[in-house]
């Protein structure tokens, strides 16, 4: 697994807290934003659990009819870890076959030693009171609850974490790329991620990608999915009412699915709307996504 080593203080109580997260046989529930580093987290556990262990990873976004049989993992001695992906996307039917899992009924059963990671967003809890996501299920896995920071709130780690990405990609790509330019730490650190770690991997991927010098300059980021807090445009004095309103929709539209790291089912649950509403009003308004 690639490491990382933060500078940030939330980030670093949160790693060392992992040792007795690991320890424990009890459930985890990792919560965070898209791309904030939770299946990051789930293999610092995993890996803290020892080796000869395996990690298994099930998307809950995909789960179907065959999720009993991706739940039957592990023996009596193999210390594996079965990581739950998503959990906000589990579909009715596959909650209905987890909680029978973990409650030790249906086809498949908890293996000793098999540790239960989840991973949600912060929607879940929202999720539960709307009636879409069982409470009882719930229950069963957040008996200790893991909170992800999103890349935001954890500045000091954005320009290494990029130098990081930076080395990586030039090895892979054979670039002499080794830095940055002043301007463009700057335009890393105005920038607020709303695609979090994992938009700054995109970012990094693509400007070494195409970059033809030996450091980064400014123009050498595009950061194309959302825009800085600050830059948002407030609607000019002077409009119809109609066409106000339609250029406020429009940002509001295109900050949600920045914040929603380019996810448009994603931006529709935030929104209240159906997919279908939204990608009509995607069309309608001239959305930029």
């Amino acid at each position: 697994m690639e490491e990382f080593t933060s500078s940030s203080k939330r980030m670093l109580r949160l790693l060392a807290a992992l040792d007795d997260v690991a320890l424990s046989p009890l459930p985890v529930l990792i919560r965070g934003e898209r791309g904030s580093g939770r299946e990051y987290i789930a293999r610092v556990i995993h890996e803290k659990r020892g080796a000869g262990a395996s990690f298994v990873p099930v998307k809950c976004l995909d789960a179907g009819g065959d999720f009993l049989s991706a739940l039957d993992v592990g023996d009596g001695g193999h210390a594996s870890t079965l990581f739950l992906d998503g959990l906000q996307a589990l579909a009715p039917d596959a909650q209905d076959a987890l909680h029978e899992f973990l409650s030790g009924h249906g086809g498949a059963k908890i293996h000793a030693g098999v540790k239960i990671v989840a991973s949600a967003s912060a929607s879940l809890d929202d999720a539960v009171s709307r009636g879409e996501f069982r409470r009882d299920l719930l229950v069963r896995l957040d008996l200790i609850s893991v909170t992800c920071p999103p890349l935001r709130e954890r500045a000091e780690d954005i320009v290494p974490l990029a130098g990081f990405f930076l080395s990586g990609f030039a090895r892979e790509m054979n670039r002499d790329v080794r830095g940055f330019s002043p301007a463009a730490i700057k335009k890393l650190e105005a920038y607020h991620w709303p695609g979090n770690i994992r938009e700054l991997k995109n970012v990094m991927e693509r400007a070494v990608l195409l970059c033809r010098r030996r450091r980064l300059e400014e123009e050498d980021l595009v950061l194309s999915v959302g825009r800085p807090s600050s830059d948002h445009k407030a609607v000019p004095a002077g409009l119809g009412l109609k066409e106000a309103s339609n250029l406020f929709k429009k940002s509001y539209i295109e900050d949600t699915i920045a914040a929603s790291a380019g996810n448009k089912a994603e931006a529709a649950r935030r929104l209240g709307l159906e997919r279908t509403y939204l990608f009509a009003l995607i069309r309608d308004l001239g959305v930029d996504c």
